[in-house]
C-alpha cells in the first residue's frame, strides 16, 4: 500500500510498503519513502501505482531468496509486462519505468531459476484477452472461404483494432460494401466492446470451474515501445528511447539502461492465463501464472492444449484461500490489511525523515488539522 503526507509548499512525502506472508505467518517486509514536488497530477497518480507494484517485487525477489516455491502477487502479471514504457514527469523520477522494468525481469527469471510458480490472481479484471481470442478463433473462420489476398486485409484491419479503431472500423466496413460478410463486422464491433471478460464469464453461469487457459506474450501487443521491440532493430529503439526519456537520456549509464531494457522486454516469458469460479454464482477471478514449464502453444491460437498440469495444482492452491465474493483470497487480504497505513503510522515515518535530513518538515495546513485537532 502507500499513503502519502503532505508537506508545507506543495510537496509530499510517499510511503509505499509491501509485504510477503507465509502461511505459517512468517513476514518479509519492505519499505520505500519518496519526497518531492508533484508537478503533473496524472504522471503523480501512475507513479504512486507503479511504485506500489515495484516495491511488491522487491520484496517478491526477498521472499525468493528465503526459499519461497509459489509467490501469490496481487493483480496481472500479463499487464505488468505490458505497461506504457515512457518518461514520467515526476521530479527525480522521470526514469522510474526503466528501474520498474529491471526489477520486474528480474523477479521473473529469478522464480524461473529457482522452478518457482509466480501466480497473479485478481478481482474484478476488465480483460478482454479471453473474448478477443474467441472472436480471433470465429474470424478465421469467417474467413476460411476467402481469397488470400482479402484475408490479409481483414488480418491487418484486426491488428490495427487496438491501436486506430476507427481506422479498422471504417477499413471493414468499406471491405463489406464491397461483398466481404457483415459477421466480419459484428466480430470487430464486438471486440471494439468495453464488456470485460469477467462479465461474460458470469453472464453465461456456467458455475465452479476455470476456462481454457491462454498463453500470452509480448508478440501480441501493439502499442509504443512494445511494438517497436518486436518489429525495429537495436538502433532505432534506443534512439526512440532517447526521445522518450529526454530528461534521463543525458546520463552516462542510459545506453547500457536502455540496452539492459531491451534484453529485459525481449526476455519476458509467456503468461498462462484463465479465469477461475471457485462457488457458483460468484464473480469470476483471473489467475495469470509464469511457471518454468509453460511454454508458448505451436500454430496460431493462443489457447494452453493440452492444459499444463501446474493449472490445476496452483487452482486447487488458490481454491484453499477463497473465502467467498467478499474473500477472494484470504492471504493477500491479510497482506492487504497488515500494510494498511494509519495515522499514526504516517506520523512515525514523518518524524523519521525529520530525523534523516536533520530539519523541521513542516505539514501542510490541512495535514496540520488531522495530525494536531
Amino acid at each position: 500500500g502507500s499513503d502519502e503526507i503532505e508537506v508545507s509548499g506543495g510537496g509530499v512525502l510517499l510511503v509505499t510498503r509491501a509485504m510477503a506472508l507465509e502461511a505459517g505467518g512468517r513476514e518479509v517486509r519492505k519499505l520505500r519513502l519518496d519526497a518531492f514536488f508533484p508537478r503533473n497530477l496524472r504522471d503523480y497518480e501512475d507513479f504512486k501505482r507503479l511504485v506500489r507494484e515495484h516495491v511488491e517485487h522487491l520484496v517478491s525477489l526477498r521472499a525468493l531468496d528465503e526459499g519461497a516455491d509459489l509467490l501469490l502477487v496481487d493483480g496481472s502479471l500479463y499487464g505488468r509486462m505490458i505497461h506504457v514504457i515512457r518518461e514520467l514527469e515526476v521530479e527525480g523520477r522521470e526514469d522510474f519505468m526503466l528501474e520498474y522494468v529491471e526489477t520486474y525481469s528480474e523477479l521473473l527469471s529469478s522464480a524461473l531459476e529457482n522452478g518457482a510458480v509466480l501466480v497473479g490472481v485478481s478481482k474484478d479484471s476488465r480483460s478482454t484477452v479471453l473474448k478477443e481470442e474467441l472472436l480471433l478463433s470465429q474470424l478465421a473462420l469467417l474467413l476460411s472461404g476467402c481469397e488470400p489476398e482479402l484475408k490479409e486485409k481483414v488480418m491487418e484491419l484486426w491488428r490495427l483494432l487496438r491501436r486506430r479503431p476507427s481506422q479498422a472500423l471504417n477499413g471493414v466496413r468499406a471491405l463489406v460494401k464491397e461483398g466481404l460478410d457483415p459477421r466480419v463486422l459484428e466480430m470487430f464491433e464486438e471486440a471494439r466492446s468495453a464488456v470485460p471478460d469477467s462479465k461474460i464469464i458470469a453472464a453465461i453461469g456456467l458455475g465452479t470451474g476455470f476456462t481454457s487457459p491462454l498463453v500470452l506474450t509480448l508478440e501480441r501487443v501493439s502499442t509504443g515501445i512494445t511494438d517497436m521491440l518486436l518489429r525495429s532493430r537495436d538502433e532505432e529503439l534506443e534512439g526512440e528511447l532517447a526521445r522518450a526519456f529526454d530528461k534521463a537520456a543525458g546520463q552516462p549509464d542510459f545506453g547500457t539502461r536502455v540496452k539492459s531494457l531491451l534484453r529485459a522486454l525481449r526476455g519476458y516469458p509467456p503468461v498462462l492465463t484463465t479465469y477461475a469460479v471457485f462457488a457458483a454464482g460468484d464473480d469470476p477471478v483471473r489467475v495469470d501464472i509464469v511457471a518454468r514449464e509453460l511454454t508458448q502453444p505451436a500454430g496460431s491460437s493462443r489457447f494452453a492444449i493440452p492444459i499444463p498440469r501446474i493449472v490445476q495444482a496452483v487452482l486447487a492452491h488458490l481454491a484453499l484461500l477463497y473465502g467467498g465474493r467478499r474473500c477472494y483470497n484470504a492471504l493477500l487480504l491479510e497482506v492487504d490489511k497488515r500494510v494498511r497505513t494509519t495515522l499514526e503510522t504516517l506520523e512515525l515515518y514523518y518524524k523519521l525523515a525529520i530525523r534523516e535530513v536533520g530539519e523541521l518538515i513542516l505539514h501542510s495546513r490541512g495535514e496540520r488539522r488531522v495530525f494536531y485537532p
